[in-house]
């Protein structure tokens, strides 16, 4: 049915390398802050949902100086590490309070599936799987 997505360790996480949203719209302003344009999902719920409620075709996410330095790291070719590298050296922060920040600010971004995370499959935690016989008990028991 609903399958969990698996949950990766520190070190993981700190290998993988997040990768914007194609389906997004986006650009830049003068003052080099990002705006990304979020249109509304055109499937039967959204449509059902635009009836009862009002629902805007599409809305638009303004990402500051900060968050437009962080969406532009996020090509799917810079790892978190070197992100987090990356804004301890530009911003005078040591390393803990760069990746605490940077680690809750990509956690949001990538709830609102504005962006995803590539990890390597060897970095993926092991799934144990059971085989069962005939019987239905597991092998081995």
């Amino acid at each position: 049915m609903l399958r969990k997505k698996p949950k990766i360790g520190r070190e993981a996480m700190l290998k993988s390398k997040p990768a914007r949203n194609d389906a997004l719209a986006w650009e830049k302003n003068e003052n080099d802050e990002v705006i990304v344009t979020i249109e509304r999902r055109e499937d039967w719920k959204a449509k059902v949902l635009s009836k009862v409620f009002w629902i805007p075709k599409s809305r638009t996410l303004m990402l500051d100086q900060i968050g437009a330095q962080v969406w532009d790291m996020c090509d799917g070719k810079t790892t978190v590490d070197q992100m987090i590298r990356h804004l301890s050296k530009e911003h005078k922060l040591n390393l803990k309070e760069a990746e605490v920040s940077l680690l809750t600010y990509l956690k949001s971004l990538g709830k609102k599936h504005l962006i995803g995370f590539l990890v390597d499959k060897e970095d993926l935690p092991k799934r144990k799987s059971t085989k069962k016989n005939a019987s239905g008990k597991a092998w081995g028991q």
